[in-house]
């Protein structure tokens, strides 16, 4: 394989939690690169999702095999910044906040500074599932299957904890000092809005079923849920199911994996292909009839980036693919050499000049960008 190649600039932008923003929305306001050839591979093994901060993809090792630890790049060349042993290991997600880079696994909470590596801080929690923050109130939200805590970045001080809603299949979305989270509440699936101030419930409604892994994003537009195969939105403010954008058949493998939202578009996928459709109307702006064997999906300023598996460009092969935002056509694709499990293992992750990914065949971390194609 040809050595490897730094990005032509260190990329710019930022994805810095699961969904890009606390929103979920999955649209970091940034440019795809105009080609997806491989740059660089970490040395070091990961296969959950990074965040990237100024220049700094962020991510770990969190495996038996390793130490443990959480791990810095530089974004343009790979290069190991620093390395900071936790003696983790399982689940894990990273969140980059108020110059913090805060990582939740197993009943731990733990602060590092993001140029150093230092530990900073670290606070027990009632488990994890999942992680998120909201930049503006520099708050860190832990979902567990007991419930929601909420710590404050600078120093991990908790502020509240809330066991309302239990057994979160998903992220939970922050934006405006609302939290919405879907999960179980008494034993009915449900949506439920909190004050990320003091935990206190705003409102609850009442859903079909809950999400497998399709995250809710909020919008001034009102708050996106996949709905036992049915995309909805709900009034942000009052909780009420406002209208129903479309639905996804019967088949439970066409169940949304990921929604994202920008600019009056609703973009979802689910294991049969991917749909644009119009935020406010429901009208289908393109469909593309192409698996999609994995979660994740990146809103770029022109075009979108999700995996696809194999597709009419690239038949029996996983990919990491861009399309077109407004008309669905293939601009470029990354494809994976065909053999056993050549995918990817965590979402990809956009922002300006790069898509950055983790993969089985590296057993690392990849970076997609405008350098020349390697013989592979």
């Amino acid at each position: 394989m040809d050595p490897e190649t730094p990005l032509p600039e260190t990329p710019t932008g930022a994805w810095t939690q699961h969904g890009a923003n606390g929103a979920n929305t999955s649209a970091p306001n940034v440019a795809v690169p105009s080609q997806g050839n491989l740059a660089w591979t970490s040395e070091a093994f990961t296969r959950w999702q990074p965040a990237v901060s100024d220049g700094t993809v962020y991510t770990t090792n969190f495996d038996p095999s390793h130490e443990g630890s959480a791990i810095a790049f530089d974004a343009q060349d790979g290069t190991e910044q620093w390395r900071t042993t936790l003696d983790a290991s399982g689940e894990n997600a990273t969140v980059v906040v108020d110059d913090r880079c805060i990582m939740a696994y197993d009943a731990e909470l733990v602060a590092l500074d993001p140029q150093t590596g230092e530990q900073l801080w670290t606070q027990p929690t009632n488990g994890f599932k999942h992680l998120v923050a909201d930049e503006t109130a520099g708050t860190v939200l832990v979902a567990s299957d007991i419930g929601i805590e909420a710590f404050r970045a600078v120093d991990g001080a908790k502020r509240w904890e809330t066991y309302t809603v239990i057994r979160l299949p998903c992220v939970p979305a922050v934006d405006d000092g609302r939290v919405f989270a879907v999960g179980d509440v008494d034993g009915s699936p449900s949506l439920v809005s909190f004050a990320l101030e003091d935990g206190s419930e705003r409102w609850r409604s009442k859903l079909t079923a809950t999400p497998e892994s399709a995250a809710p994003v909020v919008t001034q537009e009102g708050v996106f849920v996949s709905d036992d195969r049915t995309l909805v939105v709900h009034d942000r403010e009052t909780g009420d199911r406002i209208r129903e954008l479309s639905s996804f058949g019967e088949d439970g493998d066409v169940i949304p994996r990921t929604v994202a939202v920008d600019d009056g578009t609703v973009f979802v996928t689910n294991s049969e292909g991917a749909v644009a459709i119009d935020a406010e109307t429901g009208t289908e702006r393109w469909h593309r009839e192409t698996p999609v064997y994995k979660p994740g999906l990146c809103i770029g300023i022109d075009t979108v980036v999700f995996p696809v598996g194999s597709p009419e460009f690239a038949p029996g092969k996983k990919t990491i693919s861009v399309f077109d935002r407004e008309s669905g056509e293939m601009r470029w694709h990354y494809a994976f050499d065909p053999g056993f499990h050549h995918q990817v293992t965590s979402p990809p992750v956009l922002v300006d000049g790069a898509v950055f990914f983790t993969a089985t065949h590296i057993d690392g971390l990849g970076a997609l960008g405008d350098v020349p194609a390697r013989n592979r």
